[in-house]
């Protein structure tokens, strides 16, 4: 079955909002444990003046909830700024978002939903505050620059009906960064080559493809890279740092750097939550999500670069933009079940044959290029065990593009070797990966969305959506896996089958 490939948002959006999810989950943990309502209440007023607004909808007690989410690129709070003022020098609106996201956190369907309006999405609406009234064929962010918040709430309304939201949070991504300093280190199994040496426009960052600890100053730059891919597939890497930040530091980790994390939250947003029942209200939801999964909504839309006017727009239709409503509001499925295995089961004993040449051609899967062993061979000489590769790879358009042995330590501080070869798919994010790792349990695979023995081998799959992101199996003390794609080019059937393939080389 081919899954569809997700489509994102722009540059930061889901790493924003998973991080605030991130916030909120180990606020409510550290609430219950340590009872501090009144102090949390306290670090949320920092960031400025209560932001105010009719279209805000109050929630009951225990229903779900959607939280506005706006990114302004712009020094300063929001609230110190008057709606629809013009920068006397540039001509410029002092109010300029960069990111647009509607988090909806659901303890009755078991997920935290986020959903990415385009910033660019071509809309017209009417704002009677503003001199000017009504704007024709103008991007989404000029309902922010003219009306702020309350602009922002009502194009919502009359663009998204069926969502209701609750409660807004304007942060400024400068002053944001703090809040991943001490959210700290977080292994990620880096796809790619990542370089460059930095200037004003660029962080600087030279990272290797391999599994690696980043912390800091790398978590950023790596989150934030920009200089050789696309919004679609930086904010799909934002996404799979969350969602391994969120798994490997869990709830423990997180509240000990309580005090840290929030301070630098409160510092870096201003927000309408500024009551201790409003504050209790949400922290007792978030504490029913804590372990629910964070997913991506995708927001449909039939033209991604609409060129009108002299400018870039993003187009979408009426029925495009309800089915991105619908799936905002209701339960995303689960991931597929790999063939033979039950979903949500456990461990399952499968024997299929090996595909035979016309069956993985039907996957646009071929027998390894020839040039690909020796250059393996080589890199072996640096790997302290069997190499494996997979004796398969996708169509013509794929190829093994790097070999790269790498070292990597563990939270106890012992060294591990490893290795990755990419195989590069397209020029946009789509590099796959096989890796070996002699750090049997990393926290990588250390809650997999299903195992299943397949012609004796025990494997684990781990899930993104609808999609594995990872296939592994333990040899010996050797972890293998096989890597998909940022973007998840790769589909669970051809996933299985590279996995299966593999074979230590000659």
């Amino acid at each position: 079955m081919l899954e569809p490939r997700p489509r994102f948002g722009f540059l930061p959006r889901f790493l924003i909002a998973s991080l605030i999810v991130l916030v909120c989950a180990t606020t409510a943990a550290s609430t219950f444990a340590i009872g501090t309502i009144t102090q949390i209440t306290a670090d949320l007023a920092a960031g400025g003046k209560p932001i105010k607004s009719s279209e805000l909808v109050p929630a009951s007690d225990g229903a779900p909830e959607t939280i506005l989410i706006i990114g302004d690129d712009h020094s300063g709070n929001t609230a110190e700024k008057a709606i629809g003022t013009i920068d006397q020098g540039t001509g410029v609106p002092l109010l300029h978002a960069d990111t647009f996201m509607l988090v909806r956190m659901d303890p009755q369907q078991g997920q935290t939903s986020i959903l990415s309006i385009p910033r660019d999405l071509m809309i017209s609406f009417c704002y009677p505050q503003h001199s000017s009234n009504c704007y024709s064929n103008v991007k989404f962010n000029e309902a922010y620059a003219v009306g702020g918040v309350t602009g922002v709430l009502q194009v919502i309304k009359q663009y998204l009906p069926g969502i209701t939201v609750n409660h807004v949070i304007d942060f400024n991504f400068s002053s944001f960064i703090g809040v991943i300093d001490a959210i700290g280190c977080v292994y990620i199994d880096v796809d790619q080559t990542y370089y460059n040496p930095g200037n004003d426009a660029y962080l600087a960052i030279n990272l290797a493809p391999g599994y690696h600890r980043l912390c800091a100053d790398r978590a950023l730059a790596y989150v934030r890279y920009r200089h050789t891919d696309s919004d679609f597939v930086r904010v799909a890497r934002q996404s799979d740092f969350i969602r391994q930040a969120k798994e490997q530091l869990g709830v423990g980790a997180l509240i000990g750097k309580y005090n840290q994390i929030l301070g630098a939250f409160g510092k870096a947003i201003h927000t309408d939550i500024h009551t201790y029942d409003a504050t209790y209200q949400l922290l007792q939801l978030a504490a029913y999500s804590l372990s629910a999964p964070v997913r991506h909504v995708e927001f449909q839309t039939n033209n991604d670069s609409f060129f009108y006017n002299g400018g870039d727009y993003v187009t979408s239709t009426p029925a495009l933009i309800k089915a991105s409503i619908y799936d905002f509001l209701n339960e995303s499925p689960r991931a597929a079940a790999p063939p033979g295995t039950p979903a949500g089961h456990g461990h399952h004993h499968h024997h299929a044959p090996l595909l035979s040449a016309a069956s993985l051609a039907a996957l646009d899967l071929y027998r390894l290029e020839a040039g690909t062993i020796p250059d393996a061979e080589r890199m072996s000489v640096d790997v302290p065990f069997k190499v494996y590769l997979p004796t398969i790879e996708t169509g013509s358009a794929g190829f093994a593009a790097d070999f790269h042995p790498y070292a990597v330590f563990d939270e106890q501080r012992h060294l591990h070797h490893g290795y990755r070869v990419d195989w590069a798919i397209n020029g946009d994010g789509g590099y796959y990966g096989f890796e070996g790792l002699n750090w049997t349990n990393p926290p990588l695979f250390a809650n997999p969305t299903a195992t299943e023995t397949i012609n004796g081998r025990r494997y684990m799959f781990v899930g993104n959506g609808g999609s594995y992101q990872y296939i592994g199996w333990r040899e010996g003390k050797v972890l293998y896996w096989v890597s998909n794609t940022l973007l998840d080019d790769l589909t669970n059937r051809q996933m299985l089958a590279l996995a299966e393939s593999a074979h230590p080389i000659p």
